[in-house]
């Protein structure tokens, strides 16, 4: 497979890197919006993927990317919920954690990483491709994707970008509230580990579980900071706002992403079977209501933790240069840090 053969449809995705491979599915409109993830989880319009040399890819230089909108956001947070509501099949494509994009964040804190720069291009070229070309395409990444944030948007400096998040106890209580969430925090701090010790300072070799959520939570509020003050049409997105006022969230979200909705449209989505399921996975039953039960609970669960986790962040040398909001709120006047 060539380059040039790829770049004038998206019906050709490149799932993943492997080795020495590009990895590829073959896609169409439905497709996108049935993948829930494009990671593992894809639902190819074939599963019969083609694997191709990725030096015969690399051979060709890319063209400039077009556009990209992003969402970036630190997990449990919504993000799976807003880039579904966004998905209008005629109008946009809205891609779901791209797994090349989550391996070359990975790969920017990874010393000795092959060929970052040249890979970073043809992904962000391929992830460009429409199917309605006066359509935006929307990204919404995931967390290891926040080590390359200037790398995604320093060509594209004045393109929207949504960096949604929680303050720290909902943040917290989101990510400890289960031994697999649990999990995923020490296996992520390891995998970032020199990104997260460039913003945190030196990782303990016995640091806590609470500690460790802890310092993801400072590290990527760090990375959004900066991020907000660089690239002019970023907003900020409390997850609460999300949740409590999806309305006004998604028409800002529509609208800061050049496709303004009516309220009629707007009101359609945030009162479809999606505001009513498990957004990552619509078989299960879930809506606020349940959302705000549980987080009760779990403040009830987690007190020791939650102190433990909070005193970590406040004897931070580095909570001096934390804002009490993050700047420019999509919507409302977005969550307070620390509460």
């Amino acid at each position: 497979m060539k380059l040039q053969s790829v770049l004038n449809s998206p019906d050709q995705y490149l799932q993943s890197f492997d080795g020495a491979d590009a990895v590829f599915f073959e896609m169409d409109r439905d497709a996108y919006s049935r993948s829930i993830f494009l990671d593992r989880r894809i639902a190819a319009k074939s599963m019969d993927y083609l694997r191709t040399p990725l030096a015969d890819l690399l051979s060709d230089t890319p063209p400039e990317s077009a556009p990209i909108s992003y969402i970036f956001h630190i997990a449990h947070c919504g993000s799976t919920l807003l880039a579904r509501a966004l998905d209008l099949k005629s109008e946009n494509l809205v891609l779901r954690e791209p797994y090349t994009l989550r391996q070359l964040g990975v790969d920017a804190v990874t010393e000795g990483a092959v060929d970052f720069d040249q890979k970073l291009r043809l992904a962000q070229s391929l992830l460009a491709r429409r199917y309605n070309q006066s359509g935006p395409v929307i990204v919404k990444a995931n967390v290891p994707v926040n080590c390359m944030i200037p790398a995604l948007m320093d060509p594209q400096a004045s393109r929207p970008a949504i960096f949604l998040h929680y303050g720290l106890e909902d943040y917290l209580l989101a990510i400890l509230r289960a031994p697999m969430h649990r999990n995923w925090v020490q296996n992520v701090t390891v995998e970032l580990k020199r990104g997260v010790e460039a913003k945190t300072g030196a990782i303990a070799e016995q640091e806590s579980v609470p500690a460790a959520a802890a310092r993801l939570w400072l590290w990527q509020m760090l990375q959004f900071q900066d991020a907000l003050a660089a690239y002019p049409n970023a907003k900020s997105l409390g997850a609460e706002e999300l949740f409590e006022n999806p309305k006004r969230a998604v028409a800002a979200a529509f609208e800061l992403f050049g496709q303004k909705q009516s309220a009629e449209t707007v009101e359609a989505i945030v009162g479809s079977e999606l505001f009513t399921r498990y957004s990552k996975d619509p078989r299960h039953q879930f809506d606020n209501a349940q959302r705000v039960e549980r987080r009760a609970r779990l403040k009830q669960e987690l007190v020791a933790e939650l102190q433990e986790a909070r005193g970590w962040v406040l004897k931070h040398p580095a909570i001096g240069q934390l804002q009490e909001r993050l700047a420019r709120p999509l919507s409302g006047e977005g969550c307070s840090l620390l509460g």
